[in-house]
């Protein structure tokens, strides 16, 4: 199979793994990147291992990604990753909703470089933040907020 290339079609979890690698490959600029994690909330998954990790404390509507650091004011940043014409659940705004009112910043990102533009400025300006709380984002511009 030598000179073969498989593209992968574009998607969330590529997007995601596309911050994720940015993250650990920035870490050495920005250590608090390290920190940065995927929470594996969704997926597909058998009845018996969805009520095992239900009673282990699984929430519905978690974001994908969570810095726990201080920054800007606020206690930790959330995002979700979203592809294409992605939603957001009903319960995952409900989740960021409330987390953001205990000083989570939260926001949807459509792309890779938008969580990546996120990440630096939440990282690099620790008292001014030039992102709205709940900002839904795509192509590097603010397209609305988590209602």
């Amino acid at each position: 199979m030598s000179g073969t290339t498989y593209y992968r079609m574009g998607s969330e979890d590529i997007e995601q793994e596309t911050v994720i690698r940015w993250a650990r490959l920035s870490s050495s600029a920005w250590p608090e990147l390290s920190l940065l994690h995927h929470i594996p909330n969704g997926g597909s998954r058998n009845m018996k291992e969805a009520v095992k990790l239900k009673r282990m404390g699984v929430l519905p509507g978690v974001p994908d990604l969570f810095l726990p650091v201080a920054s800007a004011g606020y206690n930790g940043l959330y995002i979700e990753m979203k592809y294409g014409d992605g939603r957001l659940s009903q319960s995952q705004k409900d989740f960021m909703k409330q987390a953001a009112h205990f000083n989570y910043f939260c926001a949807v990102c459509y792309s890779s470089a938008d969580a990546v533009a996120l990440l630096q400025n939440y990282v690099d300006n620790k008292k001014a933040f030039k992102y709205e709380n709940l900002s839904i984002l795509k192509g590097s511009k603010r397209i609305g907020t988590v209602k």
